[in-house]
This record gives C-alpha cells, sequence and structure tokens, in this order.
C-alpha cells in the first residue's frame, strides 16, 4: 500500500496539475441539475471538481490517499477563495459514514478487482436514501488505448459489476461509451468509458 501511495504522489508532484483545474465533463454536466446540498468527492486528487462544486453552492468534503494531492488541492481551494472540507483517507481500509451525503461523485477511481466491490459498496452507503452517484470511470475497453488510466484489466469497469455494486440504486444512465478526453496531461485522446447516473431507492 505504501508503493501504490508514493506512485499517486510522485505523479501528482509535477509543476502541471496531473488532470488539469477544469471539473470532469460529465460530472459537471450531472451536478448542475441537481438542488445543492451535502456532495462527497472521493478520490478527487488536486481539486478539480470540489472547487467547481464549493463555488457553485454545494456543501463539498473531498478525499485523497495522496498527500501531494490534498496539498495542492488546499491550495487551489484557497486560490479559488472556496472552503473544502478535505480529509485523507484510506477507501479500502477505513470506514465511512453512512447516510450522510446528497451527492456522491466518482471521475477515474480505479481499484483491483477485489477492493473495488469492497469501495463501492462502501461508497453507496454514504448517500442518504434519494442521494445521486455520478461516475465516470475507464471500461474495459480502454486496455485497448493509451489515453489513461490502468493497464491491468481487473482494474477496469464493465457495467454488469457496477449494477452489482449498486444494486440499491435506479439506474437513470448507465452506458459504455466511447469519449474524448482533455483533462491535463493524464487524461487526452479518445477513451472507452463507463458512465452512471443513479438514484438510490433503498438502504
Amino acid at each position: 500500500m505504501e508503493d501504490y501511495q508514493k506512485t499517486w504522489n510522485d505523479r501528482y508532484g509535477g509543476s502541471d496539475f496531473l488532470f488539469g483545474k477544469i471539473p470532469n465533463e460529465y460530472f459537471k454536466s450531472k451536478l448542475d441539475t441537481l438542488t445543492q446540498g451535502k456532495l462527497f468527492l472521493p478520490g478527487d486528487g488536486e481539486g478539480r471538481n470540489g472547487v467547481y462544486a464549493s463555488q457553485n453552492g454545494w456543501s463539498v468534503t473531498s478525499a485523497d490517499f495522496s498527500e501531494i494531492a490534498i496539498k495542492r488541492a488546499k491550495e487551489f481551494a484557497s486560490s479559488c477563495n472556496v472552503e473544502i472540507n478535505f480529509i485523507f483517507s484510506n477507501l479500502i481500509t477505513e470506514e465511512l459514514q453512512e447516510n450522510k451525503f446528497d451527492v456522491l461523485g466518482i471521475s477515474f477511481l480505479h481499484f483491483n478487482g477485489k477492493n473495488k466491490g469492497i469501495v463501492h459498496r462502501k461508497l453507496g452507503r454514504t448517500l442518504k436514501i434519494g442521494g445521486y452517484v455520478i461516475l465516470e470511470c475507464f471500461s474495459e475497453s480502454q486496455i485497448k488505448l493509451n489515453s489513461g488510466g490502468p493497464r491491468k484489466k481487473d482494474s477496469l469497469y464493465n457495467i454488469q459489476e457496477l449494477k452489482e455494486y449498486y444494486s440499491n440504486f435506479e439506474f437513470i444512465e448507465l452506458e459504455d461509451n466511447k469519449v474524448t478526453l482533455k483533462e491535463g496531461d493524464a487524461h487526452i485522446g479518445d477513451a472507452y468509458v463507463v458512465r452512471m447516473f443513479a438514484r438510490k431507492e433503498t438502504a
């Protein structure tokens, strides 16, 4: 786990924002349709989604496993005059408060096959009934491309496993798409992604 943490600290240690400062396009498009409330952003990195949401009236809790990312996100938020609750969190091993948030925003949060299920079921429980999850992650087809994402298939996503992780949700949108990304230097070019917009129906 220390090696994994070092990898991300190293990646976030460059001079530029790894994924840029502009919010994820899919996240933004869905968040803009919802009423402001409490938003949880696991794996928010340098804060691009959190800063945007906070600027638009959301109460934001942003979590990451990289101290470097959190440091840069705090500086970014301060420069934009917004307040965000930043927390250092290992989502695999740590418990998360349940039934707390109105919206869960997940942008390119990847774990290996075993840990994907652990983390996503845990994340789903952080939402109140009636809350929404907005997710965009690389799909299994992304293994063919070099525009970003893990190089191991079990760290990528398919629609069926998301249905299982979020089995108590109503799926408003759940698609495997080919899109063009322009998110800093790390996500650039044609990419295969899974996009999900879903509402929690039961505990």
